[in-house]
């Protein structure tokens, strides 16, 4: 019998006001903040027989390309070493490329790739962010930075220091703030977002917050997807296509176009103004060296 395989991707980050099965679930709880960084979502882990798997978001078996970016990076062979040392482990990554972030809010001076979680395959359990930092500090390793640490009482008080949070992300030009907290109510234990006791909202720079207008019809009108958005949706096209088949218009645009409108579902957001092939050729004049 074929043993199961032990990818496990990574959960989806809901935006704050969004996430279920309320905000409120963060309430008395010990949060902490995050940097969000603006790269590909990476996981390194061992296999059964000790091989060294790259996964991006979706696929098990990065693409050559992908593998190739992360390989070259000088963060790679200390990732390994953690890895070799705790094979127990799941090491998830942001692959930040050098120069402008996929979204551009960022600009990176060289390839580089950031601890941003760890998974412990036999306690089936994220690392909480201390254990996270302090496992990349001793390899060196770069992590997300942690912004704050902090327990609040009422929804009034968490917004409030949401936007606090955000004041901060404009100043220091940071995609976004990744809010963590690791206790689950025990009504929501089997919740499959909530599988490996961590919770977990985001909230970004260019994301307004959800409004709904009720016309005279009833009609709902939803706030535009923004571009960071859509440039994190190619990027996904490109991490499972690799080089060669994204520059195939043919092949490329459709994906993209099925990415995007899954976003846009997911999050509340209405259909790109500008045409989506705009994008698709900012993004590659970013990533073409």
């Amino acid at each position: 019998m074929r043993k199961k395989s032990e990818f496990k991707r990574y959960p989806h980050i809901p935006l704050l006001l969004s996430m279920k099965p309320s905000p409120r679930i963060l309430l008395g709880q010990r949060l902490f903040w995050t940097e969000k960084k603006d790269g590909s979502c990476i996981s390194l882990w061992l296999d059964e027989k000790s091989k060294i798997k790259i996964s991006s978001r979706n696929l098990e078996t990065a693409s050559t390309d992908l593998q190739t970016l992360i390989k070259k990076c000088e963060d790679y062979p200390k990732i390994i070493e953690l890895l070799k040392e705790n094979p127990q482990f799941i090491i998830y990554i942001e692959a930040c490329r050098k120069g402008r972030s996929v979204t551009g809010i960022e600009k990176y001076d060289r390839n580089i790739l950031y601890v941003f979680d760890i998974y412990n395959k036999n306690s089936a359990k994220f690392l909480p962010y201390v254990n996270v930092h302090q496992h990349a500090y001793h390899y060196n390793i770069p992590c997300v930075k942690l912004f704050a640490e902090t327990r609040h009482r009422s929804m009034k008080d968490l917004l409030k220091f949401a936007d606090d949070a955000l004041k901060h992300c404009e100043v220091d030009r940071i995609e976004g703030i990744v809010i963590k907290a690791y206790k689950i109510p025990e009504q929501f234990a089997d919740w499959r977002q909530f599988e490996g006791g961590l919770v977990q909202a985001k909230i970004k720079l260019d994301v307004p917050k959800p409004l709904k207008r009720k016309i005279s019809k009833g009609e709902v009108i939803l706030p535009p997807i923004p571009d960071s958005e859509i440039m994190g949706a190619i990027d996904k096209v490109w991490q499972e296509l690799g080089d060669n088949k994204f520059r195939d218009v043919k092949v490329a645009m459709p994906l993209i176009a099925k990415y995007v409108s899954e976003a846009c579902k997911e999050h509340l957001f209405a259909s790109p103004k500008k045409n989506l092939f705009i994008f698709y050729q900012d993004y590659l004049a970013r990533t073409t060296k």
